[in-house]
């Protein structure tokens, strides 16, 4: 056995910390449950990954070199996993949703592989390992599990293509977890992107990374899950939009009546209640509000006022903010402060709405009203 060293006390805090996230993570209440489901049987197999790692690097004997092959499964449950994850957590009435059982047929392909290698004796699995006889099927292996991780990978981002492109038409501020959701995606497009790098290198020209290689990439993208699982238990849950998005006509969806009455009803929500200034408004809230459905009032702002939700209800907060500013609020209060009250619950979509109606940014307006 080899000595102890940095990397393995990394691992015995992963290992630990994933187990506490999975069983902690199932104890929240009314919130993702669904999700988090798969984030717990996703986190304990990074927390199987690891161990993994850990009996590669510092156990390493044929016999448990024979067992390390059952723990690699993990790499043909990880793609399905997150996108049956990014599924619930993010689109309604998928609290249950389960992809169809050949989605793990790979990985029952590897358990098979798995039972055969471990049939074979110390002795006999050695020497086939010497003799390069397991180089092809650790070739075909590895490579088909570079291209499913990245199908799944891509099924993601068309999820979260899908989800951002709704967003804007049901809520009106901006969501965190999205946001980090976002930045998983990125971060494991960049684990798998080296590890097919490596896995070229190897395999084509017999030269290895070690930093970007199988062992250091898997073991940094388990880490990382445990950081979507903090992540998860601080943060709210996400608005879930409708998976199947209804299919409106583009001729009128209301009599001219019902459109001028509902137009009305709006405008005295905004100008009189200023609905507004509710940081978490959605499209639902508006449409109880207004005693429609949420269909009438996405294809009203779309087609008559041509323009989604989000960017309605942060252009009233913007007006409303610029009134305070005409009454010199800013003099003793922060332009975030004032950027709050009117119903932003973040500095950057404050300044990016900001900027989208001014064409400036909050600090460079008051500057100009000042020289004026």
């Amino acid at each position: 056995m080899k000595s102890f060293e940095f990397i393995d006390l990394i691992l015995f805090l992963g290992i630990s910390q994933g187990i506490f996230l999975a069983v902690t993570i199932q104890m929240i209440r009314n919130r993702n449950k669904g999700a988090n489901k798969i984030l717990s049987l996703v986190l304990l197999l990074a927390v199987l990954m690891l161990l993994g790692r850990l009996v590669y690097f510092k156990f390493l004997t044929p016999r448990f070199l024979q067992w390390t092959v059952l723990v690699d499964t993990v790499i043909f449950i990880f793609g399905p996993l997150c996108y049956e994850y990014f599924r619930r957590i993010a689109f309604a009435n998928n609290d249950t949703f389960k992809l169809p059982k050949i989605h793990y047929l790979l990985a029952l392909l590897h358990f098979l592989f798995f039972c055969y290698t471990i049939s074979l004796s110390e002795e006999i699995f050695s020497k086939k390992m010497n003799s390069g006889f397991f180089r092809i099927p650790f070739f075909v292996i590895e490579g088909v599990g570079v291209i499913a991780n990245f199908y799944y990978w891509i099924l993601n981002f068309k999820l979260l293509k899908k989800y951002i492109k709704e967003e804007k038409n049901a809520v009106s501020y901006h969501q965190n977890l999205l946001s980090f959701l976002k930045f998983f995606q990125i971060a494991v497009g960049v684990f798998l992107m080296m590890w097919a790098i490596n896995y070229i290198a190897i395999y084509f020209f017999n030269h290895s990374i070690q930093f970007i290689g199988y062992n250091s990439m898997w073991g940094a993208i388990s880490i990382f899950i445990f950081v979507v699982g903090y992540y998860s238990l601080k943060e709210p849950e996400l608005f879930r939009m409708p998976f199947q998005k209804e299919k409106v006509k583009l001729s009128k969806r209301l009599p001219q009546d019902e459109i001028i009455s509902l137009g009305k009803k709006l405008d005295d929500l905004i100008k009189k209640e200023k609905i507004f200034l509710k940081p978490d408004l959605t499209l639902r809230d508006l449409a109880i509000r207004l005693n429609t459905s949420s269909h009438n009032v996405s294809w009203y702002l779309n087609t008559i006022l041509r323009i989604n939700f989000y960017d309605y209800i942060n252009r009233n907060r913007v007006l409303e903010f610029l009134k305070r500013i005409e009454k010199e609020e800013h003099l003793n209060h922060t332009i975030l402060a004032i950027a709050m009250e009117v119903g932003f619950n973040s500095k950057s979509t404050f300044n990016k709405a900001f900027k989208l109606e001014m064409n400036t940014t909050p600090s460079n307006y008051i500057k100009g009203l000042k020289a004026a």
